[in-house]
């Protein structure tokens, strides 16, 4: 890198996806500062679990381990699940997606974003490479030929060769920069609490399509399940404002009594469901990851993933050596991670868009789709292996270790 800087690379946002890219390029011996709105890092939960989990398939579980972090997110707690069952509330459509069917012991975890933020924070304070600061807002940039500079809002100011935006999908740094984005509203709202049900869930996350969005049952380990439930604004006010037992009993409805009726459920909270996408993931000088680039529909729970390999990508492609504020560099992270990015994305609107709506053509349709899916054999396993992270155009990070290598393997 560059030694005439004090810092190679300044990231804004240090959640998972900007704490991921921190600790690589530290890995490859680039300075960095990494920045933040909070106070300070995320704390390990305590015995009860936060409200909130996310999927980590095979890739992400891949990039943590080689970073050094997943022994230490494992060894709090996580959640493996071996198979995923969708189907369909207006038919028999059905569709099974197994672990086994690829020869694999997993699809992937459950997890809580701020474990895997707790982690990630206790390796960077640990690392010389890695200069955190907290309480720390941009207010402006300013770029020049080699370098550019962000002005904080405490009158600070920091020089790199490259900035980069993690900090989310309203961020500030891609306001800043001036970066168009594409926006669409769902028209939904995601529910989310952990729920016990009267039957185990076998490590099985389900995932029942409904009109108006679909309720899944995410496996915890715990016994309980994880629930995100997809409903238009004013349903899911009007579910928000059930009493405990009333909403257990809606949600056993919903749920089609899937795993017996539910038994007790946490605190509920709502958040509404929208598209993002940035008309461009860098600029002169700026690279933009994670939700700062791209969130989509949060059906396929596949968000935090894209997010880490855009991370794992961008630390391939600036490499150890030279100016990693490129723009050949820049170009390449680019073009790799948007195709990816949004395949995925169209494919979760097709999801989104064919089942979230009635009509008897419709629903025929997509049971029988169902049906011929799950017989498909060959094509199923290919979708099983992209979607649990084994397949596809990986970074080096993300790419699971050959057996027998115990190269960071997330097993």
């Amino acid at each position: 890198m560059n030694g005439r800087r004090h810092h190679d690379v300044t990231i804004v946002g240090a959640g998972a996806v900007g704490a991921t890219l921190a600790l690589a390029l530290a890995r490859q011996q680039c300075r960095v500062l990494l920045l933040d709105a909070r106070p300070g890092p995320a704390a390990f939960p305590g015995a009860d679990y936060a409200d909130f989990a996310v999927s980590l398939n095979r890739a992400s579980s891949a990039i943590l381990a080689r970073l050094g972090v997943w022994e230490r997110i494992a060894g709090q707690r996580v959640s493996p699940y071996g198979a995923m069952e969708l189907w369909d509330a207006t038919g028999s459509g059905r569709i099974r997606f197994d672990s086994a069917d690829i020869g694999e012991p997993m699809l992937g975890h459950f997890v809580e974003p701020a474990l895997v933020e707790a982690a990630l924070h206790e390796a960077l304070a640990a690392s010389p490479q890695v200069e955190l600061r907290w309480s720390s807002r941009p207010a402006a940039i300013e770029r020049e030929r080699d370098r550019v500079r962000l002005d904080l809002e405490d009158g600070s100011d920091v020089h790199s060769a490259l900035l980069v935006g993690a900090d989310g999908g309203r961020s500030r740094l891609r306001e800043l920069a001036g970066i168009e984005v594409r926006e669409y509203d769902y028209g939904q709202q995601a529910l989310v609490c952990h729920f016990a049900t009267e039957l185990s869930h076998g490590a099985v996350a389900r995932q029942r399509f409904q009109p108006g969005g679909p309720v899944a049952m995410l496996p915890l380990a715990d016994g309980r399940c994880h629930l995100a439930w997809f409903r238009p604004p004013q349903e899911a006010e009007e579910l928000l404002a059930l009493d405990d037992a009333a909403f257990a009993q809606a949600l056993s409805r919903a749920t089609d009594y899937a795993l017996g009726a539910v038994t007790e459920v946490t605190p509920r909270r709502g958040f509404p469901v929208a598209r993002r996408h940035a008309v461009q993931y860098v600029d002169r000088r700026l690279a933009l990851i994670g939700d700062a680039a791209h969130t989509i529909h949060p059906l396929a729970g596949q968000g935090l993933n894209l997010g880490l390999l855009d991370a794992a990508a961008l630390a391939h492609a600036l490499g150890a050596r030279g100016d990693v504020g490129a723009w050949s560099r820049l170009r390449r992270y680019a073009r790799w991670r948007r195709a990816h990015n949004t395949a995925v994305m169209s494919a979760m609107d097709l999801f989104h868009f064919g089942f979230a709506h009635g009509g008897a053509l419709r629903a025929t349709a997509r049971n029988l789709g169902l049906r011929l899916a799950d017989r498909s054999g060959i094509a199923k396993r290919m979708v099983t292996r992209h979607g649990c992270g084994l397949a596809g155009d990986l970074p080096p990070l993300a790419r699971p270790p050959a057996v027998g290598t115990g190269d960071g393997d997330p097993l």
